[in-house]
């Protein structure tokens, strides 16, 4: 791959830059973040004030951070926290890892997490979720982070194996169905019987593109390549014909009408086809990387106005897909998904307003005992304001983003 570099120039990378700093004052004192996790908490922040370290040396970035990932790791012992990669003690110990390569530093204890999670893979049956947000595919993306250590090739060898014995034969290839009882309420209504799920935070492409990673590493291969070619070979015959930047429904099951979905990382075609070219930049796959880029060139050119895009944050926002599209044309060096990119942050930049919110940010959320979502004021990395200023920190700044590894994004060279 060519070199990280600056998309954004002149007078948008100068109101970029600034609005980061004005977010990054906010966020000094935690507003709109609650708890320790990765995606909504303590963990997540500290990769703010990390980046900024990398950006603006000696500023004290870097002692925020430390600081910020204390409390989140503290957290681990004095809190009955949940394993998972998004929400859980899997997620804070793999900031740990990560913010280590940036100076950060460790935090002893790490070791006992491997064990933890090791045991809790090689349970059989697995009958949790196999996601990323709350599933196999977040243990290994923890496991991943932590090689060659035997403890992590250990794990990963169990996650295969889990994903293998979750896998399902379909059409020309493999998928991993969700059954009803793992359901939200709201959702088992639809699919009574469950479904496959096409999202990357949720569903198929995502377990494509670990299971290609742990190939790539030497974990479990050629049984990771094999089922990551299968997972593959399934999506891509599940791309609606005749639909061009609107391929990939949020879930399909026998007898229930499709559902098209909006634009974003979440659901929709541009975390799907990015899930895809990890897979193929991992394997290595030419002719499905033909296959994803020609996708995400179609979504690419999909109007913005189809796109469902109400708010500006990373999971399913105009930030979110800035970044995806800023990830694409640091891999190809094409214009277009250049054009693209600059587009959606111009966007996300317009979405602020100040004086409001969380450094003039709100996302678009299901709000506590109303049935439909509204505007809430959010500072995390997920949804809010410190997701939008890591993504515009990466459009600004050229160095490649040490957090994106968390949504299946950092692609391979």
């Amino acid at each position: 791959m060519a070199e990280w570099t600056a998309l954004l120039e002149g007078p948008l990378r100068e109101q970029a830059l600034r609005t980061v700093d004005e977010i990054a004052e906010v966020l000094r004192e935690g507003q709109g973040v609650e708890g320790a996790a990765l995606a909504g908490g303590l963990a997540g922040l500290a990769f703010l004030f990390a980046e900024l370290e990398r950006g603006q040396p000696r500023n004290g970035h870097r002692a925020r951070a430390e600081r910020l990932l204390l409390e989140a790791a503290s957290a681990i012992e004095e809190q009955p926290l949940p394993p998972w990669f998004y929400a859980g003690f899997s997620g804070i110990a793999w900031s740990i890892e990560r913010l280590g390569a940036l100076g950060v530093p460790s935090i002893d204890g790490l070791e006992e997490i491997d064990e933890a999670l090791l045991a809790l893979v090689s349970r059989r049956p697995w009958t949790a979720d196999y996601d990323l947000i709350a599933g196999l595919v977040g243990l290994g993306v923890y496991a991943l982070e932590r090689l060659p250590r035997p403890e992590a090739v250990r794990c990963l060898e169990e996650i295969v194996a889990r994903l293998e014995e979750r896998s399902l034969r379909a059409g020309p290839g493999l998928s991993w169905w969700t059954p009803p009882q793992l359901l939200p309420e709201h959702q088992r209504a639809v699919y009574p019987e469950g479904y496959f799920n096409l999202g990357a935070a949720h569903g198929v492409p995502a377990v494509v593109a670990l299971l290609a990673l742990c190939a790539r590493a030497g974990v479990a291969e050629p049984k990771a390549r094999e089922l990551a070619a299968g997972g593959a070979r399934w999506l891509l015959a599940n791309a609606s014909p005749d639909s061009p930047g609107v391929r990939f429904l949020p879930c399909v099951a026998p007898g229930v009408p499709p559902r098209f979905s909006r634009a974003a990382w979440c659901y929709g075609d541009p975390g799907v086809v990015l899930c895809l070219l990890v897979a193929a930049r991992a394997l290595p796959d030419r002719e499905l990387e033909r296959a994803a880029l020609e996708l995400a060139r179609e979504a690419a050119r999909r109007p913005a106005e189809d796109c469902g895009v109400k708010d500006a944050g990373v999971c399913h926002g105009a930030a979110g897909l800035g970044h995806i599209y800023n990830r694409l044309y640091q891999a190809t060096r094409e214009p277009l998904f250049k054009e693209v990119a600059t587009s959606w942050f111009s966007r996300a930049l317009e979405l602020r307003r100040p004086g409001e919110g969380v450094a003039g940010y709100f996302s678009w959320s299901p709000v506590p005992g109303l049935e439909e979502a509204g505007w809430v004021p959010d500072g995390t990395l997920l949804t809010g304001a410190a997701g939008i200023a890591l993504a515009l920190l990466a459009a600004c700044h050229p160095f490649p983003p040490s957090w994106d590894g968390m949504f299946m994004a950092s692609l391979p060279a």
